[in-house]
């Protein structure tokens, strides 16, 4: 980080801001590093209905008043309901129940994003098929505890990242299919940390990549049409990072791993 280099741990300027980030341990109790994939979702679906509307719409920033303030309230309304512990991206049950919840859940914020007062909901159905099956995949590899995987070998096995694979492969297929050419691309180019994990000898640092990469890879495809989305991911990231610099003297969210 370059404020590290600006303001060195051991400095007086280090030591006060440490001591005032105190004051934000509470803000942290609203689960914001979980906002990243509600955004992503949200705005996936404001970027699948402005394809339909217009094959060749990117880089548009005329939703960027409504997306943003649509994307404020319901970061609102989910972080009260991740602070409540009412709903949770962390220790997915695989559970039939459970995961319906998360379809559902992925489902209101997708169809938020692709606006409500449109009507055709069959379209959107249809639209959502291909992000669902991406957000499985990713979703699924948040079961596996990465502080509990050994250096080498981990559970429940390639079989179970193999599944993720084949639903990322399914979701890239499907935007082929549906000419959507931002979940297409997204997909295929996570695919490669899946296969990764699977062919090469088993080890810790495949299961954080798989983790760390594909919010940021499915946020910087959306971001080709929706751009106004790129602003609250970076003050997001970059705020976190700092409090955790001076909270913590730690360096996170990162997209290195433990042996990058």
């Amino acid at each position: 980080m370059i404020i590290s280099r600006i303001i060195p741990v051991k400095s007086a300027v280090y030591k006060t801001i440490s001591k005032r980030a105190e004051k934000l341990d509470g803000f942290v109790q609203w689960k914001p590093y979980h906002w990243f994939a509600v955004w992503v979702l949200m705005s996936s679906g404001t970027s699948a209905q402005q394809g339909i509307l217009n094959r060749y719409s990117y880089w548009s920033m005329s939703q960027a008043g409504i997306g943003l303030t649509t994307l404020l309230i319901v970061t609102l309304i989910i972080a009260l309901l991740l602070k409540k512990e009412l709903f949770s991206f962390s220790n997915i049950d695989l559970r039939p129940a459970h995961l319906f919840s998360h379809f559902i859940f992925a489902f209101v914020l997708f169809l938020t994003g692709w606006g409500w007062i449109n009507g055709d909901y069959f379209t959107a159905m249809k639209s959502f098929l291909p992000y669902v099956l991406a957000y499985g995949s990713v979703l699924l590899m948040y079961r596996l505890n990465v502080d509990e995987i050994p250096e080498k070998g981990y559970q429940p096995g390639k079989v179970y990242i193999a599944f993720c694979l084949l639903l990322a492969l399914a979701s890239s297929a499907l935007g082929v299919i549906f000419d959507d050419p931002v979940i297409s691309a997204a997909s295929m180019v996570y695919v490669p940390f899946l296969v990764v994990a699977i062919v090469f000898p088993e080890h810790k640092r495949h299961i954080q990549r798989i983790r760390i990469y594909p919010i940021f890879i499915y946020a910087m495809f959306v971001s080709v049409r929706v751009p106004w989305l790129l602003i609250p991911l970076a003050i997001l990231f970059f705020s976190l990072r700092t409090y955790n610099y001076f909270r913590y003297n730690i360096v996170y969210p990162t997209f290195s791993v433990d042996h990058d």
